[in-house]
């Protein structure tokens, strides 16, 4: 399909009288999504509204209707995802989790099941923002925290998460260690070899490759701190791993 196509469909939808609901309110249901009692959010999962939300996408996401649901279905688990990010969620987790949700709801057949689906997806979020923010840090280094989540694969020092959080880097420095028990240069150390376990583990990326993603000044730093933190080196570990990943 050519760029004109798409669009000159796109105009005739727009044509047709089908309004999709706007920026503003989209943002404003994901914002009050997580600031809810879990008693009133799980009210709201059992109103009409969000049942007709992925029937009133449906018409035009898809050439069936159940596929344009399931289709909705995955834009909203992919907002919501990225929401409970911003909330403080893990990044690689969220995402993880996402991908898994849109993995089984190609296994639902009705309506009905796909409508309790979301629900439970939508719940799990829930659930999960709620026991990370009982952590009870403070507004600044929850952002902090979660830009270095957002960041492990840039050079992200001390200096520029204060930046972003709008604070002296000796006070910020201070502060997060208070709240989170380590001082921040040895969080985001311990946050990107933690990262660089899980890709040693669960991906065929070489040790070089993986101190260069992350922003090691060698593969020697890299090792060194890797071993200190695990006590276990990165090459022990994939000979370790080695039956469950023959091709690495």
């Amino acid at each position: 399909m050519s760029r004109t196509e798409a669009e000159r469909a796109a105009k005739q939808l727009m044509m047709s009288g089908y309004k999709h609901h706007s920026f503003e309110d989209e943002r404003e249901t994901y914002d009050l999504m997580f600031q809810t009692e879990r008693d009133e959010f799980t009210k709201q999962l059992h109103t009409n509204h969000l049942d007709s939300l992925l029937s009133h996408y449906a018409e035009v996401m898809a050439p069936t209707h159940m596929r344009g649901m399931k289709n909705a279905l995955i834009s909203l688990i992919t907002s919501v995802c990225r929401k409970a990010i911003d909330e403080g969620l893990n990044v690689e987790f969220s995402f993880a989790l996402s991908d898994y949700y849109v993995c089984k709801l190609e296994e639902i057949g009705t309506e009905k099941k796909l409508l309790s689906f979301m629900r439970e997806v939508l719940l799990h979020y829930f659930d999960l923002v709620q026991n990370e923010q009982r952590h009870f840090y403070s507004k600044s280094i929850s952002s902090a925290v979660r830009y270095i989540g957002r960041n492990l694969y840039s050079i992200c020092t001390v200096k520029d998460v204060a930046d972003y959080v709008e604070l002296n880097p000796r006070y910020f420095s201070t502060l997060f260690a208070k709240q989170v028990g380590l001082p921040p240069s040895k969080y985001i150390l311990k946050c990107k070899l933690e990262e660089a376990k899980r890709v040693l583990i669960h991906q065929n990326t070489g040790i070089t490759e993986i101190a260069e993603a992350l922003s090691f000044s060698d593969v020697s730093h890299f090792s060194r701190s890797f071993k200190t933190h695990f006590k276990i080196s990165p090459s022990q570990l994939l000979r370790q791993d080695a039956p469950r990943h023959p091709g690495k």
